[in-house]
Parts: C-alpha cells; sequence; structure tokens
C-alpha cells in the first residue's frame, strides 16, 4: 500500500487581519454588555470582558421582561411585543381601577417594573436607540464598540446593533 503525500502549506503571505495586529488592546477600548437577568451568564459577559482589560471601561444593560400574573405565561412572546400587551393591560386595569374608585370601592397599589424597589433600578434597561447613537458619536475618538451579550431575549437588541452600526461593532452572543 502506498503512503498518502500530503502537499506543502502554503507559505504564509497572507497579511494579519487590522484587528489583529495590535492585540485587541488596540482596537477595542470600551465595552457593553447586555444581560437578561440570569446572574450566571452576565457573569460569563463581564468575565470576558475584563479577561480582555476593559473591566473599568464597560458599561452593564438589562433585558428585563414584565412579570407576574398573566405575563408568567407570555413568556414566549418576544420582549418588545411582551412590553407593549403589558402596557396595554396596565392601561385596561388603571381604567379599571378609576372606574372603581368613582364607585367608593378601595384601589390597589400598582407593582412597578423591575420587582419594585428590590434593587434592580440602579441597572438601566437596554435601549437600542440609546446604544446606536452613542456609538456613533464616540467612534471617532473612542474606536469600536464590544457588545457582549447573555441570554434569548437579547438577540434582538443585539441584532439591530449589528445591524444598524455594522461597522462600528463587534457583537458577541454568549449562551
Amino acid at each position: 500500500m502506498r503512503p498518502i503525500r500530503l502537499r506543502e502549506p502554503s507559505s504564509p503571505t497572507m497579511a494579519k487581519a487590522e484587528i489583529f495586529e495590535g492585540g485587541v488592546y488596540g482596537v477595542i477600548r470600551r465595552a457593553v454588555v447586555i444581560g437578561n437577568g440570569s446572574p450566571c451568564a452576565e457573569n460569563q459577559c463581564i468575565g470576558l470582558v475584563q479577561a480582555l482589560g476593559l473591566a473599568d471601561k464597560h458599561v452593564l444593560y438589562r433585558v428585563t421582561r414584565p412579570r407576574g400574573g398573566i405575563n408568567d405565561w407570555l413568556h414566549w412572546l418576544p420582549v418588545s411585543l411582551h412590553k407593549k400587551l403589558d402596557y396595554i393591560m396596565t392601561l385596561i386595569g388603571v381604567y379599571t381601577r378609576v372606574l372603581l374608585r368613582s364607585k367608593g370601592r378601595k384601589l390597589v397599589p400598582l407593582s412597578s417594573e423591575n420587582g419594585g424597589s428590590t434593587g434592580l433600578s440602579c441597572i438601566l434597561e437596554a435601549d437600542l436607540k440609546h446604544i446606536v447613537s452613542m456609538v456613533r458619536e464616540t467612534y471617532e475618538k473612542s474606536g469600536p464598540l464590544l457588545v457582549v451579550a447573555s441570554g434569548r431575549d437579547t438577540i434582538t437588541i443585539t441584532s439591530s446593533i449589528r445591524r444598524l452600526v455594522s461597522e462600528n461593532v463587534f457583537v458577541v452572543q454568549v449562551w
């Protein structure tokens, strides 16, 4: 039986891509972490950002989904549609309470988003328009942005960011 002869690898004539020439420190100077509230996945994203040397130059955003009542059965909806439906249901509830109040009945207080006052108010809600405008305004001064996201609720936001400012952003989706 004859031995198999493999071709010699071609000489490396191709240059490195621009992003790899100066290392990550030369290209990316800031990062955005978008989470869905799962501590494990968010910690992985923050760990990745810290491993890249951007520990003090990142911002944490969160995609929150309405919770409680009928919202627990609507988790299969996209986040944007779920929030709009929750807003409509809240309006219907407010108007119903106003009508009940006029009849002399006692009002039940409305629960606030993000679990009320449980400490989640310090984390910003991921706003697509805000992030895209920030990338466009600061690209000349700070360079491209690294977006690290975790969870299925963040896919729509990260894909929209990639579509709107693809030349100014690097997106990493962690599952």
